[in-house]
């Protein structure tokens, strides 16, 4: 493979650099940072683009620093903008929003730079409460020990502690050995100091020693959480955020996106679309608040059945009282709302849940979008289906990662 000194000239969706090869092709770089000078190892050749490896860093940037955590140097891929200050973080994610916004959502520079505000960010170390670690095969490390894998690889680099993870959380990894299982998802409650352990084994086999005896493990473990004065139970297998942090930053947002009118209930029916557990609906909205949670987790309907029994129990017009839907979007049946919150997963709404959130009517939608291109997407289908977007914040919930949160507003539109 050829390799060539490239200038970086933007950082691009997904975290790497983004420079152009003599020819005029675009070069795709993991681990450099905008403005800096790399000779680059070209490792896939394209008509249209190429990718390649840093293998010199010849004008670094004043913002590049060396990694926080040890096990950057030994190959694990967690945390691939650990090359870049914290400080930085939060620019360089509203510059991949802007540009996703004007590529993918077909957004005026003007608009976009009156549109997009900076939200919060979480704690750069020990923040997360929820990890997957990554397994090889059958075994996890040749001593049992738990792992990531390193940057483009199946291979596996012991980590413990982890920089990233809550102290309860590497309590568990620098104790825990696991035999026969694929994968391993540790989560706690930092509120409550509960944790759990669930082993992805398909057969029956996997085995964790070495826990504290207080570590709920297998497939029924749950944990709690208390989000905004409400404490929320959360099985091991029901998708949550990933910090205490993130859930209470996150719910912040969509409280003054939906504005104190909607989540009254005084507009109709509150839509919380990929509901989860119910954590806005439980954080948001009174017990005598409609509200429909349609989700698909079976476990987060187990979840969040408990984590609002208030509301099913007490809404306030009993003929149209509050359900839980279990339920994709795309197959969901819509009613007339007042307010719709959707948070989907990375891949994004898509034409056909559009559609669905649409045929509610509701005045206004905060979309949550955790793929900066995929959300940009979404809102340039409901900006095309009647909708007016009025604000994007921006929120760090993923310390060291090109992970983008972002919280939407838009109101339908009365042409």
């Amino acid at each position: 493979m050829s390799n060539e000194d490239v200038t970086i000239e933007r950082i691009v969706a997904g975290g790497d650099g983004m420079g152009r090869l003599a020819d005029g092709r675009v070069v795709f770089i993991g681990g450099t940072i905008t403005g800096e000078r790399v000779r680059v190892e070209i490792t896939t050749n394209k008509k249209d683009f190429a990718r390649g490896t840093a293998l010199e860093i010849l004008d670094a940037s004043p913002h590049r620093v060396s990694a926080p955590c040890k096990f950057v140097a030994s190959g694990c891929g967690g945390c691939s903008w650990q090359h870049i200050a914290v400080s930085e973080h939060m620019s360089t994610k509203v510059a991949i929003v802007h540009e996703a916004l004007r590529r993918t959502a077909k957004i005026s520079e003007a608009e976009v730079l009156e549109l997009v505000q900076t939200g919060g960010s979480v704690s750069s170390q020990a923040s997360r409460t929820t990890l997957r670690m990554a397994t090889l095969r059958m075994a996890v490390l040749p001593n049992g020990k738990l792992g990531f894998r390193r940057g483009l690889s199946n291979d596996l680099v012991e980590t413990s502690p982890c920089l990233v993870a809550h102290d309860l959380l590497n309590e568990i990894i620098a104790s825990a050995k696991v035999k026969n299982a694929t994968e391993v998802t540790l989560r706690c409650g930092a509120s409550t100091s509960e944790h759990g352990v669930w082993l992805h084994d398909e057969h029956g086999r996997g085995q964790v020693t070495g826990l504290p005896s207080d570590v709920g493990v297998g497939i029924e473990s749950l944990v709690h959480e208390v989000i905004a004065g409400v404490k929320l139970r959360v099985m091991m297998t029901s998708f949550f955020q990933s910090s205490l942090e993130a859930a209470e930053l996150l719910v912040d947002a969509v409280r003054l996106a939906a504005g104190e009118r909607a989540l009254s209930g005084v507009d109709g029916r509150v839509i919380d679309a990929y509901g989860g557990v119910g954590l806005f609906a439980a954080t948001l909205l009174s017990a005598d608040v409609p509200v429909s949670v349609v989700e698909s987790s079976e476990s987060s309907c187990r979840d969040a059945v408990v984590n609002l029994s208030k509301h099913l129990a007490e809404t306030r017009d009993t003929s149209q009282p509050s359900e839980i839907v279990h339920s994709n979007i795309e197959q969901w049946s819509p009613v007339s709302a007042g307010l719709v919150i959707a948070d989907p997963a990375r891949t994004g709404l898509g034409p056909l849940a559009v559609s669905r959130l649409v045929a509610t009517k509701a005045p206004r939608i905060v979309l949550v979008s955790c793929d900066a291109v995929a959300g940009a997407r979404d809102l340039r289908l409901l900006i095309d289906a009647g909708y007016e977007l009025s604000k994007v914040t921006v929120l760090d919930l993923f310390p060291h990662t090109p992970h983008i949160e972002t919280v939407s507003v838009l109101q339908r539109s009365n042409r």
